[in-house]
């Protein structure tokens, strides 16, 4: 079994940082999983042997019978899983997991520290004073806990829980508590940084602990100084009521035989054999959702979902009505188990933490608390056996499926199609309209919701080929990143398949066969789309429903509803502290409209359980775009190729409590076959790209006879304008219900270049750009060499506003086909992407000039392709973009003064890639460190509580601006002079030089001479000449001459040319300041050196020229000392040479 990382796929990166690279080498770090051997491999193909053994791992060996034989203590059980880039995690027979470092650490363990939470509540401190060579501590074991499952349950696999790494950063005055439980962990300060993490154990009895780390990292040399684990927070019961005590679980090394498969020896009165001790636990992380899946394989019995006794209900009366019912409902609940194909069990670790606060610590005389699972879903007979670990996958956030849903992905029974299946989740069972819906599992009074029962619904299928050249033969694994869930690998006696599941926010059935040796054949993807747009968007102080609202808002659709949610603020204030990225919990949502019948409804409720059934099939959110105005909200189904536009002001009454226009339905207008949806100008007027039918002649023109006709398929741009109801007209008074606003069609654009364009893509904006495909010789549009147009009305049709289709035009230049476009609020500034670039241009018809161009996205380590970009929004001058799991930002440089060139910077925010090793900040580079967390389709959204919110497939980020260059740049974007001085006080002296560079191209030198006052001189002075700040300069050599004129003394003289002095001097001769460069003089004099005086005599002849009563003296003077320095008259003026 091989496991390079977790479920969250992180493999060791030695190549991010420098000390690393001299003790471990170049490259990437993999773990081995043998039967009883673990081997971490350095793998770096730079090397001529691109592999070596980094660390062996195989337990202790003890003698045994009176020292004549040799017995393996602490085998290893589980694959090891990196919790940071230096330090791995394994399980091992005797029921510990173990931590290893791979580079020298600073603790000491020479003695086996071992653990036991079944004895000891905590771990004893450990004496740093003791400290051992690095050779001696590269093998050695850092810790060994044992939790409370003793020494009879061995540790058959380890799940890090972590949805992203960040660094607890606190000022002296805070303290960081604990990530869940409330006890407080170390603080990071300026000599070491606290890293907190989360695991999760299995053990061989279907026992799982959660646990948190403490890791303390020096960070000079980066080495580890402190590792401190915690009692286990909580314990999750995998196999429901079956789950036996761990103390009771019967020898792992038992050989018996077992009956009936995987259920066989557990459904006995008196187990066979623990459960997984030889079958691996189907148990995955998804850091996006923060949840942890747990699959039980095929003819699951009743028992094995019910977990009744985690609930602490209270007994009932025999006999009684309540009784009778809790019988009728287990009876209810073994049928509805029966014939399955599995259950999938999702714990939400949100609501872990939540019953883990209302619960008392765990210590040796209290267990942890036991969590039942939140959901669970009943997986089909078609797919196939679950008891085989790699056959499934489950939990991958695929964008085609909503976020709150469950899924799986699977092989079907006779492993010729690859099955996603997946169901949808809500706390609520049929929300009403007077009914808020929580989207986040909440605890009340620290009690666990009850467990939702539902099955699982058919949602993707993709064939696997069997044919004889690209034969799969038989799949035997499957293998998914939870963090770029995108694709899939196949295994098979064969080779590897790698599948693609989604293209964009589209299913996709491409299979790439070119891992199978010669003559297999590679199934091409289909070609990929940027989606239109994120699936949420902000009311109240963004681009929808703005007027008259003050709290932030966001819209969004599930299960086919319409809902809104406020957000409150979660930024703490104080800015000592650095804050990290924010799950943001779109707390007790309000359904504003039904797009269909309700999607689900509740068929029986339990004491401890409610099953649910979901008519509707699932499809995926649509994408939100607003109109410029506010006025009006697009949902666009890109999957199905349709869309609906709300009003905005009638789909808010509700949320804002108007009672009037109760009567008008926000349904204004919708439509199919729609492959491009775009918004016109601030009139809401908007733009379709339909594909419709034309009729063709023989001779190929559009004719209207149909006996004389071909039908061919071709994609059209129809315009449409929105006309508002108003609130008070004379139909609502009588009660009738209309729309909001009607749909008035203006016409068909008829685009530029005729038959031989196709159009295929439209961006809205202050002008209509339409992207357009060439069509060739086998009349198949090719977009590599397409362009794209802009239109917009001619100028007498807006003044007699005319907005029929046929007044477009042209307008501008072309440019070519983008992949993404966005405009400014005021319609000056246009960002378009291409691929992993974005071209930002300035519009000042008729000009269209490009200030730049910057790539932001770059590829992985990997060496695979650069992300595209998919995302980009101008928020008050700044342009923010992102990939398919970075986001990043742009500063433009000075648009005041044409003649120069508009310098960018771009920086990355945040980012899915492998943490720093020394934390989040460099003492020696000022640019922003991104911060490292799990991102899936992030688009950019807007402003709050200091940072910035994104909309992801799986929900809403908020991610830091905390850093000063950052805050800085989006002040002065948005004019807010005076707040960004704040900011540049408290910027260390050591990175001023960079600050001011940063300034000079944002067009703000006058910020960097004024403010900075830890600049070095070679800047300073380069900023007085360049900026013409003759005063400052002067004031300069006034009071600091003498130590100028040390300092820059040999500045310039290597080249041959013009020395540093000669040039202030010339500079300020320019600007009449003959005063100034005398005082230069004289202290060049005092100086001494040849090379000064050469300097004097330049400067003083120079000085004769203009004033020839004072440069005469000041030259003699000059000359004096010369001869009193060299009596033989010989003075160096240039270097090799000498003139008497």
């Amino acid at each position: 079994n091989l496991e390079a990382s977790n479920a969250s796929d992180r493999v060791l990166d030695v190549d991010a940082n420098k000390c690393y690279k001299e003790m471990m080498g170049q490259g990437l770090c993999l773990g081995l999983q043998f039967t009883s051997v673990l081997v971490i491999l350095q793998i770096d193909d730079t090397q001529s042997d691109p592999f070596v053994i980094l660390s062996c791992l195989e337990g202790q060996r003890a003698l045994t019978n009176n020292g004549k034989d040799y017995v393996t203590q602490h085998v290893p059980s589980s694959a090891a899983v990196p919790i940071t880039n230096s330090i791995i995690v394994y399980g091992c027979s005797d029921g510990a997991m173990r931590f290893h470092s791979l580079v020298p650490s600073m603790i000491y363990s020479s003695k086996s520290d071992t653990l036991s939470f079944s004895e000891s509540s905590s771990s004893p401190p450990i004496d740093e004073s003791e400290v051992k060579s690095a050779k001696n501590s590269r093998q050695a074991t850092i810790k060994s806990v044992r939790g409370p499952n003793g020494r009879n349950d061995p540790v058959v696999k380890i799940v890090n829980v972590d949805p992203a790494y960040n660094e607890n950063y606190n000022n002296e005055q805070d303290t960081v508590p604990a990530h869940i439980g409330g006890s407080a962990a170390t603080v990071s300060n300026a000599k070491a940084l606290v890293l907190s993490s989360r695991l999760l154990t299995i053990g061989a009895s279907g026992v799982a602990f959660l646990w948190q780390v403490d890791i303390s990292i020096d960070r000079a040399s980066g080495t580890l100084r402190d590792l401190n684990v915690l009692p286990p927070l909580a314990r999750l019961d995998g196999l429901g009521s079956l789950t036996v005590s761990p103390r009771k679980s019967p020898s792992p090394t038992s050989r018996s035989t077992r009956v009936g498969g995987f259920w066989g020896g557990i459904t006995t009165k008196e187990p066979i054999v623990a459960p997984y001790s030889n079958v691996t636990p189907v148990v995955f992380y998804d850091p996006h959702r923060d949840q942890v899946i747990w699959t039980l394989p095929y003819a699951a019995p009743a028992a094995a979902i019910v977990h009744q006794r985690d609930f602490k209900l209270s007994s009932l009366a025999p006999n009684s009505p309540a009784a009778k019912k809790e019988v009728e409902d287990r009876a209810f609940v073994d049928k509805w188990a029966m014939y399955n194909g599995g259950f999938v069990k999702m714990w939400s670790m949100p609501l872990v933490d939540a019953l883990v606060k209302a619960t008392p610590g765990a210590s040796s005389h209290r267990p942890p608390p036991i969590i039942p699972p939140y959901a669970t879903m009943k997986l089909p007979l078609s797919l196939m056996c679950a008891s085989k670990p790699l056959s499934m996958v489950p939990g991958l956030a695929c964008a085609p499926l909503p976020a709150s849903s469950l899924s799986c992905l699977c092989l079907s029974k006779d492993a010729t199609e690859l099955i996603v299946v997946s169901a949808p989740l809500t706390s609520v069972a049929a929300a009403s309209d007077e009914q808020r819906v929580p989207q986040s599992p909440k605890a009340a009074a620290g009690k666990p919701p009850k467990t939702i029962f539902i099955e699982s619904q058919t949602c993707h299928k993709i064939h696997l080929p069997r044919s004889s050249e690209a034969s799969m033969t038989v799949p035997a694994s499957l293998s998914a990143s939870h963090l770029a869930p995108d694709s899939v690998a196949v295994a098979t006696d064969n080779g590897v398949a790698m599948v693609k599941l989604v293209n964009g926010n589209c299913w996709d059935d491409a299979i790439d066969l070119s891992l199978m040796g010669k003559g297999d054949v590679t199934k091409e993807p289909s070609s990929s789309a940027v989606p239109a747009g994120p699936i949420h968007t902000v009311i109240s102080g963004g681009p929808v429903g703005g007027v008259g609202n003050n709290r932030p808002g966001v819209l969004f659709v599930e299960n086919h509803s319409v809902l809104a949610s406020r957000l409150g603020s979660s930024r703490s204030s104080s800015e000592n502290r650095q804050p990290t990225v924010e799950k943001v919990d779109l707390a007790d949502a309000m359904v504003l409209y039904q797009l269909e019948k309700a999607s689900y409804t509740t068929t029986r409720e339990t004491r401890t359980s409610k099953l649910i059934v979901s008519p509707l099939p699932l499809t995926s959110p649509p994408r939100l775009i607003p109109s410029p105005s506010g006025r009006y909200l697009c949902l666009l189904w890109e999957g199905n190729q349709t869309y609906d536009i709300l009003h905005a002001g009638s789909l808010l009454v509700r949320e804002t409590g108007d009672i009037r226009g109760q009567g008008v339905s926000p349904s204004c207008d919708s439509g199919d076959n729609v492959l491009s949806f775009a918004w016109i100008g601030d009139d809401d007027q908007f733009a379709v790209l339909r594909q419709v039918e034309i009729d063709y002649g023989q001779d190929g023109e559009v004719v209207t006879d149909p006996d004389t006709t071909d039908k061919k398929s071709r994609p059209r741009v129809e315009l449409f304008k929105l006309a508002e109801v108003e609130v008070g007209a004379p139909e609502l008074a009588g009660g009738a219900g209309v729309a909001a606003a009607t749909t008035v069609s203006v016409g068909s654009l008829t685009v530029r270049g005729g038959d031989r364009v196709v159009p295929q893509v439209l961006f809205g904006g202050p002008a209509l750009c339409i992207g357009c495909s060439t069509t060739s010789a086998n009349s198949l549009p090719d977009t590599d060499e397409g362009m794209a147009y802009f239109y917009s009305r001619k100028s007498g049709a807006i003044m007699e506003n005319d907005e029929r289709a046929s007044n477009y035009m042209t307008v501008g230049t072309s440019i070519p086909y983008p992949d993404l476009l966005a405009w400014d609020d005021d319609g000056l500034l246009c960002a378009v992407a291409y691929g992993s670039r974005v071209a930002i241009y300035l519009s000042d018809p008729p000009k269209f000039t490009l200030l730049g161009s910057v790539n932001v996205v770059g590829g992985s380590r990997l060496g695979e392709a650069e992300q595209p970009i998919i995302s980009l929004k101008f928020i008050h001058g700044v342009l923010y973009c992102s990939g398919p799991s970075s986001v990043h930002v742009v500063f433009l440089g000075n648009l005041a003064e044409e003649d120069t060139v508009c310098e960018l910077d771009a920086y990355t925010i945040a980012s899915s890639r492998s943490v720093p090793l020394q934390g989040t900040d460099s003492p020696d580079d000022f640019t922003p460190t991104p911060v490292i967390t799990s991102l899936s389709h992030p688009h950019i959204l807007y402003y709050h509580s200091g940072g910035l919110l994104v909309s992801t497939d799986v929900g809403l980020r908020l991610l830091p601006l905390s850093h000063p260059l950052i805050r800085i740049g989006t002040l002065l974007a948005t004019n807010l002079t005076e707040k960004a001085r704040k900011w540049i006080f408290d910027t260390p002296k050591a990175h001023h030089d960079f600050l001011a560079h940063f300034l000079i191209r944002r067009g703000r030198a006058d910020l960097a001479i004024r403010d900075l006052n830890g600049l070095s001189l070679e800047t300073y002075i380069d900023l007085c000449i360049r900026y013409e700040r003759t005063s400052e300069l002067e004031n300069l050599i006034n009071t600091h001459g003498g130590q100028v004129v040390k300092e820059i003394s040999s500045w310039g003289r290597e080249e041959g040319g013009y020395s540093a002095i000669s040039a202030i001097g010339l500079y300020m001769l320019g600007k009449d300041k003959i005063d100034c460069v005398t005082r230069l003089v004289g202290q060049l004099m005092s100086c001494g050196t040849d090379e000064g005086l050469v300097d004097a005599i330049k400067l003083a002849s120079l000085i004769g020229a203009l004033d020839q009563s004072g440069g005469g003296a000041l030259l003699q003077n000059v000359i004096d000392v010369v001869h009193q320095k060299h009596p033989d008259n010989q003075v160096p003026l240039v270097r090799n040479s000498t003139i008497p």
